[in-house]
């Protein structure tokens, strides 16, 4: 018997990011590497809330 195949998995920020950028390549009529293009260099992380602060209410 044979070995089977690896499955391609992709992480799951990665299908989001994908899912969008066809999202607005449809919306504004980008071909999907130039939407996928632009969300990553528009993409903003944003930082976690502070524990800290809550903890001294």
């Amino acid at each position: 018997m044979g070995k089977k195949a690896k499955q391609r998995i992709e992480s799951l920020a990665d299908r989001e990011m994908a899912i969008e950028a066809a999202y607005f390549a449809r919306k504004f009529g980008l071909t999907k590497e130039e939407a996928l293009r632009t969300l990553k260099e528009a993409r903003v992380v944003k930082p976690l809330p502070s524990r800290t602060l809550a903890k001294t209410r």
